[in-house]
Order: C-alpha cells, then sequence, then structure tokens
C-alpha cells in the first residue's frame, strides 16, 4: 500500500513534539504504519527536534526533579500497553488500532447515523471537543456539505472516498483545518 495523501508537515513536527492530542496522535500513528514516506518525515522532524533541544541553555536541576518526572510518569501510564507506531498492519488495519478492534473491521458493532453512514466511536481517546469514531459509508453515499469547527483527520482504512482535494483510498489521510470547505 502506498498512501497518496499525507498529514501536512505542521502535523508531522507537532506529531513529534507530542503536541497532538491522543485521538490524532492515535490516527497519525495508524498512517505511518502504512506511509514508509511519512516514517521518513518522522525521523527528520525528531531530528530537528534533537537539534533544538542541544541548542538550549543547560540549567541545574534541582533535588528530587528525576523522582518527581517518573512519579508522573508512572502517575499517567495507560493501564493497558498500546503497540508502538509503525508495527506493521495486521488484517485490514494498523497494529496500532488493533486494542480497539481485536477482531478486525469485520466485526465492529456499527450504529446507523445517517441513511448509508454507521459509525464506530473508539472509547476512551483524548481528543480535546471532538472524538474519535470509524465512519462505514456505503458507496455511492453523499455526504452534505459541511465546515469543520476544529481541525480534522481523516484515515480510509478501506475502501474509498472523493472529494473537492481528490480520490482518497486505503492508508491515505486528510489533514482538514478550519478553513476547509
Amino acid at each position: 500500500m502506498k498512501p497518496r495523501h499525507h498529514p501536512d508537515d505542521a502535523t508531522i513536527l507537532a506529531y513529534a513534539a507530542g503536541a497532538v492530542t491522543e485521538g490524532f496522535s492515535l490516527i497519525i500513528a495508524a498512517h505511518l504504519a502504512w506511509c514508509g514516506r511519512c516514517r521518513g518525515r518522522l525521523v527528520e522532524a525528531e531530528h530537528l527536534g534533537g537539534m533544538l533541544i542541544e541548542r538550549l541553555e543547560t540549567a541545574p536541576l534541582r533535588d528530587g526533579s528525576f523522582d518527581e518526572v517518573w512519579a508522573r510518569v508512572a502517575a499517567n501510564a495507560p493501564e493497558t500497553p498500546r503497540p508502538a507506531a509503525g508495527l506493521p498492519a495486521t488484517r485490514d488495519i494498523p497494529a496500532v488500532l488493533a486494542p480497539w478492534l481485536p477482531d478486525g473491521l469485520d466485526c465492529v458493532r456499527w450504529r446507523s447515523v445517517l441513511p448509508g453512514v454507521r459509525q464506530f466511536p473508539l472509547s476512551g481517546i483524548a481528543s480535546e471537543r471532538g472524538a474519535v469514531r470509524l465512519l462505514a459509508i456505503a458507496p455511492g453515499t453523499t455526504i452534505p456539505h459541511h465546515g469543520h469547527r476544529g481541525s480534522e483527520l481523516t484515515l480510509v482504512l478501506r475502501g474509498s472516498y472523493a472529494d473537492e482535494i481528490g480520490r482518497f483510498g486505503p492508508g491515505d489521510l486528510a489533514d482538514l483545518d478550519p478553513d476547509a470547505q
């Protein structure tokens, strides 16, 4: 699979810096599992971040700083470890999505939201004002024209769709901001 649509550079940089929501992080990690081009861009972004950190002036740490950091890490650690980004896809989904879809896409319990449109929310994922959900859209279904209140990432897992930006197939990621019409 060779995706043709990718996150923009600002999104890759924000992901590398850990500055995206958990929901966006999950979607970007799923895209990375299928996209060698973006994995390369991520490595470049991480190197850039490392170079910037190396240029910072050092400051002395106060006693107990490391203990405080490890206590925060332990307090925020997920109960169930999640697979790392970039793992190969299993079945028809990237491995990073496996905790939410252990039996694959064919066993998802979809809920109808509109004629021809079903959804499956992925629970327990922080995403600020939004939500992380899977959509199953029947072939030939037209989605009404809509705007976006904030940024939106759409990753195609199976099938395809076309809009004013182009045709999106498996692995493609649409990276939309509030100005997208």
